[in-house]
């Protein structure tokens, strides 16, 4: 308490003495002792420091560079806090939307079963027609293969070539759809049991709210 009392004695001693539109600076070094001068100490820059008038009242301050870079970091800290919930609030109404929509196209967890299961017959189906049409080609490959190993004539051998390279164009064909089918099966298989999952939660919440009214 009697060194508070003490620097502002000095301060206002000080004070007296300088001329009205005298600078006068009040700051702090690296120990947390407090210095009066009429500049700051180009070393001490740094630290921030307050400039005072003729009557010891702050007129000016200016912050430590570390405390520049607190507040930096801080703003920062809450752009991206501010930024992640409105990320949220997006992702909060899309699956309210979604949530609403599952709710009005199905009235019962049996309609979503059955309707997913069609789904998945179907891809089912698709994947067995693929399959199908690659093993017809596959199987003519074996007889081109056979014929052409068969032949002398290098013109036949030529042409028999061609018809190698377009059977081996449709197995890649067929197999690329068919990758690509079971991978949207598995898809859906996924979407199907996240779906259910959450049409039974919905369910439990809606008659929840409906008992307690």
């Amino acid at each position: 308490m009697n060194s508070i009392i003490k620097q502002l004695a000095v301060t206002a001693l000080a004070c007296l003495y300088l001329p009205a539109d005298a600078a006068y600076y009040r700051w702090t070094d690296e120990n947390g002792k407090t210095h009066y001068s009429y500049s700051v100490p180009a070393d001490k820059s740094k630290l921030g420091h307050v400039l005072l008038d003729k009557q010891g009242l702050e007129k000016k301050r200016v912050i430590s560079e570390k405390r520049k870079r607190q507040l930096e970091e801080i703003a920062e800290i809450r752009k991206q806090e501010k930024q992640q919930a409105e990320i949220d609030n997006k992702k909060k109404k899309f699956q309210d939307a979604e949530d609403n929509l599952l709710l009005s196209v199905f009235s019962s967890e049996d309609e979503l079963v059955k309707a997913y299961n069609t789904k998945l017959q179907l891809a089912q189906v698709t994947i067995d027609l693929l399959k199908g049409r690659h093993k017809k080609q596959s199987e003519k490959l074996e007889v081109l293969e056979q014929k052409y190993e068969r032949m002398v004539d290098i013109q036949h051998k030529q042409l028999m070539e061609k018809q190698i390279d377009t059977v081996l164009d449709n197995l890649k064909i067929y197999q690329h759809a068919i990758t690509e089918n079971l991978i949207e099966k598995d898809k859906v298989t996924g979407e199907y049991e996240a779906t259910l999952e959450r049409f039974k939660d919905l369910l439990v919440r809606s008659n929840k709210s409906t008992n307690k009214n």
